[in-house]
């Protein structure tokens, strides 16, 4: 073969390779709606109160990355594509740290996917299967799940099923914290009844929902097996207009105090100088896997 055809032929498969490596998928369009959370009927998860800011995208087992909720991704998947959506939360409230929630199942749902074309899905998350709820306080049923620490208790201070249109879901009841004491340097505190089997290294949050203008402390009264009680302050919930979720991480502060303690969950407001200080609470849940 003369050389200049070899050359040539050389560089016509040199183009031709080159060609072929920059050829790309025509991709896929996945777009994530809001979520929603589906709870038992019979009231035994509470109410389906969530806040979900991210999704965790997996397609065909592959992970594809971190979406924003109400956002649209490409994905390199064509025809039948089987899709996992983990659920994302603000990790103990901080908008720097995001994780997946533990306590919801993953949204999975097989798509016929095309090129060029936008499939939208509506994620749906349900609590994992062995989820326990130790304690529920969303203020419609009767009783109440906390009660007044009588150390602080001021007169004009209190606690009060309110169901206007301020509550979380109005019709329904929610907690609105009133502090009316003339007691200077007074507060409120409400805690939970005594747990004393509480697991140990197992995913364990708090879930609330609150709003108001002053900030609510939230902790634990540990309690080791001599009888010696340590008040621990987990949490400064900052005042909010609006509604907001909160999801705190309890495990690491069980876990690091060892088997045989007892434990109390406690709120704490304080006016803090405002006036007609105000709190709401609702939606309240402790849950852990078992």
């Amino acid at each position: 073969m003369p050389k200049s055809i070899y050359c040539f032929l050389l560089l016509a498969a040199i183009v031709l390779s080159s060609c072929k490596q920059k050829e790309v998928m025509v991709p896929s369009y996945l777009h994530l709606n809001t979520s929603q959370l589906v709870t038992k009927a019979d009231k035994s998860q509470g109410y389906p109160s969530a806040k979900i800011d991210d999704y965790y995208v997996f397609s065909n087992g592959e992970t594809r990355g971190v979406l924003a909720v109400n956002s649209t991704m490409p994905l390199q998947n064509i025809g039948k594509t089987r899709i996992i959506i983990s659920p994302g939360i603000k990790y103990n409230g901080m908008t720097e740290q995001r994780a997946i929630y533990p306590m919801f199942n993953f949204y999975q749902k097989e798509i016929d996917l095309a090129a060029e074309r936008v499939d939208t899905v509506k994620p749906i998350f349900t609590y994992v299967e062995n989820t326990v709820f130790p304690i529920i306080e969303d203020y419609d049923k009767n009783g109440l799940e906390f009660e007044y620490n009588p150390q602080f208790k001021q007169i004009g201070d209190t606690i009060v099923k309110d169901n206007s249109s301020g509550a979380w879901l109005p019709g329904n009841y929610s907690g609105r914290i009133e502090l009316k004491s003339a007691v200077a340097g007074s507060f409120l505190e409400i805690y939970s009844k005594v747990f004393s089997d509480w697991p140990l290294f197992t995913p364990f949050f708090l879930e609330l929902d609150y709003k108001g203008n002053i900030p609510i402390i939230i902790g634990l009264y540990a309690t080791n097996k001599n009888l010696e009680t340590t008040r621990v302050r987990m949490f400064i919930a900052n005042p909010k207009t609006n509604w907001n979720k909160l999801y705190l991480d309890l495990q690491p502060e069980i876990s690091n105090r060892g088997a045989n303690m007892q434990y109390r969950l406690f709120f704490t407001f304080s006016p803090e100088g405002v006036a007609n200080p105000e709190a709401w609470i609702d939606n309240v849940k402790v849950v852990y896997l078992d």
